[in-house]
């Protein structure tokens, strides 16, 4: 049975982030800094607010995002599950370069049939695949998920479970996360409807 709600976060800042470099899997071991922590702390103060039924707190597999899953899970009294597949886009070739192509040279990315994919590294569509499969199962389970993952990531799942054009949504920005900011889902009539997007409790 699909839960009727379903949260999704993005981890707190690490020094790749204040960067601004695109590096993939060779950030899989960075540490939130200490405005990182704060904003974690932050985001499970958020969580607690919202008072979730049944909470279940997971975490890609990368060192970030379990750091910020530590205090959401410590907070609401569970533990933190590691699941695969919600870690962030591999950008290939891509690889070293600042974030702000994305905006700049988007255009290199896109393909035919309102695809989206980095050379050498994942498409939009790679990344949908595998978090879908991820969340599959834990969809089945009762309770509130609470899935804490990565920009890139989150922008990939949110275009597939929303079901909106690729190449618009990584265009206009529309579902951008910054540092530890929340999205809540909810089920309603067979399908996923956004109920907050990218919320932060206060700025950090």
């Amino acid at each position: 049975m699909t839960p009727s709600r379903l949260f999704l976060a993005r981890h707190g800042q690490t020094t790749g982030n204040v960067a601004g470099i695109l590096r993939g899997v060779d950030s899989q071991y960075d540490e939130l800094t200490d405005q990182g922590h704060a904003q974690a702390q932050t985001l499970a103060q958020q969580m607690a607010v919202l008072n979730p039924e049944l909470p279940r707190v997971y975490a890609s597999t990368y060192t970030r995002a379990q750091q910020t899953a530590a205090p959401v899970a410590e907070l609401l009294g569970v533990p933190v599950t590691v699941l695969d597949g919600l870690q962030e886009i591999d950008p290939g070739d891509w690889r070293g370069r600042p974030y702000s192509d994305l905006s700049t040279h988007l255009d290199d990315l896109i393909g035919p049939g309102d695809a989206l994919a980095f050379p050498g590294g994942e498409s939009q569509k790679d990344v949908a695949d595998r978090f879908e499969a991820a969340l599959k199962p834990i969809l089945d389970l009762p309770g509130t998920p609470i899935v804490v993952s990565h920009g890139g990531a989150l922008i990939s799942v949110l275009i597939r479970l929303l079901r909106v054009s690729v190449v618009e949504s990584w265009r206009s920005d529309q579902f951008a996360h910054g540092n530890a900011t929340l999205t809540e889902l909810q089920f309603l009539n067979h399908e996923w409807h956004l109920k907050r997007l990218a919320a932060q409790s206060r700025r950090i």
